[in-house]
């Protein structure tokens, strides 16, 4: 059973669904700025938060659970995901295109950069992430080195400290199994793709080839945010969903 949060009582449906080291929390400053028409649901992917793990693991086996939870709310519904949160709503809409009308991708990576991959290489692979991720001197040193991908206020690698390795190598290990974008490319569903001027390199160069897979893709950039982009910029991703920008 996933946990989920609402917020609101409007007749619009958006569903949230948040990234890697996420939790229900990263769409917690849209609920400042959305208008009365919405309701806000907030999820907990299954290993994250108080939602248990599914097994067998895959990135399709979680966007089944999704679903579930789509299905308690009139069709269809709008769905946005931050960074690989995106990945499960594209998932979700592969699965039942009739039971969503949009989704909001923030952020999306079209392929696993190598120092993520890294990541997925045997003990390697995990030693090297426990060295970062679960270490909070390592947090915070990768936090300083990408400064440039951040606004002061944020921490890019905060999220983490109460993650569990296991499960974040997990969705790590599927999401680079999944294949490439042109998974979704036939899916009836309108795409919009926001991404800040400040993010990674890779999601930047990521917006040509979303572009191919959805032609009629709206493109939206957020000119002071990095990665992090809902906390970063709540205002202008919550005039987006509201169509206002």
């Amino acid at each position: 059973m996933i946990h989920i949060v609402e917020y609101g009582s409007g007749e619009q449906i958006l569903v949230a669904i948040h990234g890697w080291g996420g939790d229900h929390r990263t769409f917690e400053p849209l609920t400042d700025y959305l208008s009365a028409r919405w309701t806000l649901v907030l999820l907990d992917l299954p290993g994250y938060g108080n939602s248990p793990l599914v097994e067998p693991f895959s990135i399709e086996h979680v966007a089944e659970k999704v679903k579930l939870v789509i299905e308690r709310y009139p069709s269809p519904v709008q769905m946005i995901g931050s960074c690989s949160g995106a990945v499960v709503a594209l998932e979700v809409a592969h699965q039942a295109p009739e039971s969503v009308e949009r989704i909001i991708a923030l952020d999306l990576f079209a392929y696993m950069p190598w120092y993520f991959r890294l990541f997925t290489v045997g003990m390697v692979g995990e030693l090297a992430y426990r060295l970062t991720f679960d270490s909070r001197l390592g947090r915070s040193i990768l936090n300083r080195m990408l400064r440039s991908r951040r606004s002061e206020h944020t921490d890019l690698m905060g999220s983490f400290a109460d993650k569990s390795s296991e499960v974040t190598l997990k969705y790590l290990s599927a999401l680079a199994s999944l294949g490439g974008p042109y998974r979704y490319h036939c899916l009836p569903v309108d795409v919009e793709l926001v991404y800040g001027a400040r993010t990674f390199r890779a999601v930047r160069n990521s917006v040509a080839r979303w572009k191919q897979v959805f032609p009629r893709l709206i493109i939206h950039q957020v000119d002071r945010a990095g990665h992090l982009i809902v906390d970063e910029a709540p205002r202008e991703v919550a005039a987006i969903i509201e169509g206002q920008r």
